[in-house]
């Protein structure tokens, strides 16, 4: 039904309405929107496929449910119907180019172009293998091929991924195929475990798995434990230490030496570090016999190079060479393949410059837009059918991703004639883009759909505050890989909801100690102002003005902490934190204290405050609104701890990881610049440089092509408070012209 009532007045839901669901989702949440005909309380269904209405929580037998519009609507309601723009519940995604299906439906499993790809076996071969183009199964088909047709021994076949999942799915494909024994003679796995097992043949006591640094954790302890990690020119916090590692990882993928990099300009502070980092890093492991997984590559790389016994040994041994994913090929890993491939160069490379998306890992697409020019006698097969997705989904990807230059020109064609649903919506914000998601997993739920067949993609962790919680909420199962922090345990939001705390108990221990830094208080005078409190028989919080050794600023400013709070009991959520940022300088000091961190650090660290804001909104007073996130970050524990045990639910996980996957439903959220695209390659293009925004247009094709049959694009009209603008990417795939 489209009307209810809330406190007498009727509300109808209407274009012209749209805009107040997020208020009226919290009536309804409170129980305040009712029947008029039964006085059953009404639920709000919001979601996007279809218009939203009410429904009966327990009534099944009420002669309005189900009904349109009232016969006799209210004046009031009459009004408010008549009032405002009209703003639009969800729109339909028309790609810009229309695809074209796939004419030639011949009995094989493989089409022309999948065939050929899999008997041309001799001499470099470069497969551009389109999104949802079968790439595993011409993989699997080539080398049950080289097996039984052409009677290649699988012990000279090497087949190279970059996930041992990948490698477990050719091998139990194969199975089905060709004999078990065969299987397991062929040479199959990931570059790091078939090169180390190399590096452990020649020199096992250099290569002892003990001695193997897996974690940064380790990296670090043997940095401080040698100390050789301390000076003016390296960093003081962890999390940069972390970072400059990461960018040695990178330089030693793209085989340069600490002397190498140290010539360079650095284009960072991460980088500036790591200059200084590298030759130290290298110096510790060196003395202790230490390795990481970038030496596995770096090592067999120079082995190979440099002894000409042990290259023809394995060039004499592995006759045909296969490579997936090799878009995502580095320099050290691309070097030594050409090694193992010569003198035959029987190489076949398989993958798609379109999902080159792991550039901070030193994987670079130009490896497989110039393979022609390192093999120019190579072959080229292009495998432009899409087989995963419905011809909408094809053509949004295909329109999307012909706007970058630096890509080989594929003609791409879908398989399944029906178009799919693909559906674009415009949420107020980040909350009710959330709610509305998980509004329509229900309704899809109810529908027969498979919790393990949704998937809600993000680009940032930063997006997935709101949709835990509405996940939880609702009690739907979801798997969701945690970056970082939960969002109620951050530094800035546990100080915030501190001080709302104290506010309701001013006796709040807990609470207080959380927030000492923020009041200038150093942990030392803890025990003062216990005994403050004692002695006068005081909360705590009215002990802190009282303390000894305070300056009048000081005394002052905390006699101000105490009032303010004193009177926050009657404030909503929302006026409560205000204050808190504003008249106690809450936003002031989480802007100093982020000032020293870098570029960026400093609004993301407001930005958390900003979030919190917009999440309190839904509550209507402190107490709940604390026991909301003290019961939600249990939940979440909870949910990350079911997540191990218990497969099915829905996938709430990072375009990056998405990569590979592919789902009936997928939701995209937070489609606005400075998302998707990153604010960073926006920069970069400020600066004259177009290559990251490629590579963000590359994330949103592999996530727009994760999509079986349905399609849903958030874009929220704020985020973290402020006002979105949509990103540039829906205009480029599509012919609707987003708001500005």
């Amino acid at each position: 039904m489209k009307y209810a009532l809330h406190n007498g007045e009727t509300i109808f839901l209407h274009p012209s309405t749209y805009a107040k669901i997020p208020d009226w989702r919290i009536w309804a949440a409170s129980g305040s929107i009712t029947c008029p005909e039964c006085g059953d309380q009404l639920r709000l269904v919001a979601g996007i496929s279809q218009e939203p209405y009410f429904q009966h929580t327990s009534r099944l037998d009420c002669p309005l449910q189900g009904m349109d519009q009232p016969d006799g609507l209210p004046l009031s309601a009459a009004r408010e119907t008549a009032a405002g723009s009209h703003s639009p519940f969800r729109k339909r995604l028309a790609p810009r180019q229309k695809i074209q299906a796939l004419l030639d439906r011949a009995a094989s499993s493989l089409h022309p172009a999948q065939w050929q790809a899999v008997t041309t076996t001799e001499g470099p071969l470069l497969i551009l293998a389109g999104a949802g183009s079968g790439k595993t199964r011409v993989m699997t088909a080539r080398t049950a091929y080289l097996i039984r047709e052409k009677a290649v021994d699988p012990r000279s076949i090497m087949v190279v991924t970059f996930t041992t999942k990948a490698a477990a799915e050719i091998k139990q494909r194969l199975s089905e195929e060709i004999p078990a024994q065969q299987v397991r003679a062929l040479i199959a796995g990931t570059f790091h475990s078939l090169f180390y097992r190399m590096l452990q043949h020649h020199d096992p006591v250099r290569w002892d798995g003990r001695r193997l640094l897996k974690h940064s954790w380790q990296k670090l302890r043997l940095l401080r434990e040698s100390g050789l990690g301390q000076g003016e020119d390296l960093p003081v916090k962890e999390s940069d230490w972390e970072a400059a590692l990461d960018v040695i990882s990178r330089w030693k993928n793209e085989c340069l030496q600490p002397s190498d990099a140290g010539v360079m300009t650095p284009a960072s502070d991460e980088e500036k570090w790591a200059q200084t980092l590298y030759p130290l890093y290298e110096s510790a492991k060196d003395a202790g016999g230490w390795f990481d997984f970038d030496d596995m590559l770096l090592g067999c790389y120079e082995l190979l190079k440099g002894d000409p016994q042990v290259r023809q040994f394995y060039q004499s041994r592995i006759a045909y060479l296969m490579i997936d994913e090799f878009q995502d090929i580095n320099r050290v890993q691309y070097e030594t393949v050409k090694l193992l491939a010569a003198p035959q160069n029987n190489l076949c490379v398989i993958g798609d410059d379109d999902q080159s998306i792991y550039g901070f890992r030193g994987s670079d697409p130009q490896y497989i837009l110039g393979f022609t020019k390192d093999y120019p006698e190579a072959k080229s097969i292009v495998l432009e059918v899409n087989y995963r997705s419905r011809s909408a989904i094809v053509g949004l990807g295909y329109s999307l991703i012909g706007n970058n230059h630096s890509r080989w020109k594929k003609e791409l064609k879908a398989y399944h004639l029906e178009e799919g649903d693909c559906y674009l919506f415009y949420p107020a914000d980040e909350e009710e883009q959330a709610s509305r998601i998980v509004d329509e997993i229900t309704c899809k739920l109810a529908e027969g759909i498979s919790l393990s067949d949704i998937a809600i993609l993000f680009r940032t962790y930063e997006s997935t505050r709101p949709l835990i919680e509405r996940l939880t909420e609702a009690k739907i199962p979801f798997s969701c890989h945690r970056e970082g922090e939960a969002f109620y345990e951050k530094q800035a939001v546990r100080w915030a909801l501190g001080y709302l705390r104290l506010s309701l108990d001013r006796d709040d221990q807990a609470a207080l100690r959380d927030i000492l830094p923020t009041l200038y208080v150093s942990a030392e005078q803890w025990n003062e102002i216990r005994s403050e409190a004692i002695l006068r028989d005081l909360p705590l919080l009215d002990a802190l003005p009282r303390l000894s050794r305070l300056k009048v600023y000081q005394r002052k400013h905390l006699q101000k902490v105490a009032d303010v709070l004193a009177q926050l009991g009657q404030c909503t959520p929302v006026q409560a934190l205000e204050l808190i940022y504003e008249d106690l300088k809450l936003r002031d000091y989480v802007k100093k204290r982020a000032s020293s961190r870098g570029v960026g650090d400093e609004e993301r660290a407001v930005d958390d405050l900003r979030a919190l804001l917009v999440a309190a909104r839904r509550h209507l007073t402190l107490r709940d609104f604390l026991d909301h996130t003290a019961a939600l970050l249990e939940s979440e524990k909870q949910a990350f701890r079911d997540m191990h045990t218990n497969g099915e639910g829905v996938q709430l996980m990072s375009i990056h990881r998405a990569k590979g996957l592919e789902f009936d439903l997928v939701f995209i959220v937070d489609l606005v610049e400075g998302v998707l695209p990153h604010e960073y390659a926006m920069e970069q293009l400020r600066r004259g440089s177009r290559q990251s925004v490629e590579e963000e247009r590359r994330l949103m094709y592999v996530a727009i092509t994760r999509a079986r049959h349905k399609l849903y694009i958030g874009v929220p009209q704020e985020r973290f408070g402020r006002k979105a603008r949509a990103s540039r990417f829906i205009a480029e795939m599509s012919r609707e012209n987003p708001p500005r």
